[in-house]
């Protein structure tokens, strides 16, 4: 993802099945509708929220007509199915999703005079009783 998410949007993306979509940015992938459409293309984005923005999009109607089209958005309310793509491993797609979006990014710490003489203090008592 290029973007940083919001913390409601993070949260969505690691605890529901919205970081599983996400996982499926850059792939072709079918879309099944709640109106018994489909829509199938590669997924460019999908937000915290689970909006959906395909490119090279052919959508299918419920008589099996398909219409090309440059760019679909979809929200989620209107998604009934996202079928995976069967070359996709789930588990190392998630675990590896998760990772890069909990990775802890620390800042270095000036640290105080009166830090760095109670770390000092610890130390020496720890040498003291032999726990080091």
């Amino acid at each position: 993802m290029s973007h940083e998410l919001k913390n409601i949007e993070k949260l969505n993306s690691l605890n529901e099945l919205t970081g599983l979509v996400q996982c499926l940015v850059h792939r072709n992938t079918l879309i099944d509708l709640r109106n018994e459409t489909s829509v199938a293309g590669t997924i460019v984005h999908v937000d915290g929220f689970m909006n959906i923005t395909m490119e090279n999009v052919v959508y299918i109607d419920q008589l099996g007509k398909q219409f090309p089209m440059d760019t679909f958005m979809i929200y989620p309310q209107y998604i009934r199915y996202v079928h995976i793509p069967k070359g996709m491993n789930i588990r190392h797609a998630i675990q590896e999703h998760i990772a890069s979006n909990t990775a802890v990014k620390r800042e270095k710490k000036h640290r105080t005079f009166k830090q760095k003489r109670a770390q000092d203090n610890q130390l020496l008592t720890l040498a003291e009783n032999n726990m080091l």
